[in-house]
């Protein structure tokens, strides 16, 4: 079977496997938390969830929302800014784009809200793909309200200063700020750092153990004519440390 050509942006005809398959999870678990049977005591994030080794909240506080019109604004972002961000790093990368966004700014808003709050919702995810388009695609345009073009990379820094404004101000009212600036940063950070070989490359470097250079053969030659001259007791931590790296070389 052939697959339809892409025609333009938001176009059903382009839409992705990642992001069909997020839309149904969450439609899905929408409903049966909804109809069926209630999700969300189960699953919803809560502001202490270490103290009751809750870290799978991190993720299924995700695919739970409050109301229809919840769900719809994270569902429309995700169809219409998800492909393509999907077609530019892969299906693979965009699920880990997508679940460290909301991980990382639900852990965020964890950390930052009264224990006894609660938080649901893929805000933190949809803000870390918007996060993501921005830094892909800067200069391509927005529409805000369907009316108004904005270039990627300033709608991001006009909602990430919204939201960082209002996280602090302190945790009141129910949007979950910190999750939302969490999965933003999340999102522009992971995207930049695989679209950078050069960067990941550095980032290994300073990981990675240093490897100190060979012990030249003078300066064995010099512990060993010191030791033989004096014995051993008389070098020093450093000098029997060196001639063990000599062993080992």
């Amino acid at each position: 079977m052939q697959q339809r050509p892409y025609t333009h942006f938001g176009d059903p005809a382009g839409m992705t496997y990642g992001v069909q398959l997020l839309l149904v999870l969450n439609i899905a678990a929408a409903l049966i938390d909804w109809l069926i049977f209630p999700l969300k005591p189960l699953f919803e994030l809560h502001a202490n969830w270490w103290t009751h080794f809750g870290v799978w909240e991190l993720v299924t506080y995700q695919f739970l929302h409050q109301g229809v019109r919840h769900i719809l604004f994270n569902m429309l972002a995700l169809f219409f800014i998800g492909p393509e961000v999907e077609r530019g790093i892969g299906t693979h990368r965009f699920f880990i784009l997508y679940f460290l966004s909301g991980i990382l700014g639900g852990l965020g808003w964890s950390l930052l809200s009264p224990p006894w709050h609660s938080c649901v919702g893929a805000s933190g995810a949809v803000f870390g793909v918007l996060g993501a388009f921005a830094a892909l695609y800067p200069d391509r345009e927005l529409y805000v309200w369907g009316i108004l073009p904005v270039k990627a990379w300033l709608l991001v820094v006009i909602l990430g200063a919204y939201e960082l404004l209002n996280v602090l101000g302190g945790p009141g009212g129910v949007v979950a700020n910190a999750a939302h600036l969490g999965g933003a940063l999340a999102g522009v950070a992971y995207t930049i750092i695989i679209s950078r070989p050069d960067i990941m490359r550095k980032i290994r470097s300073s990981l990675a153990p240093r490897k100190k250079p060979p012990v030249s053969r003078s300066e064995i030659d010099r512990i060993l004519d010191k030791a033989a001259q004096h014995g051993m007791h008389s070098l020093t931590p450093a000098e029997r440390a060196t001639l063990k790296r000599a062993g080992r070389q």
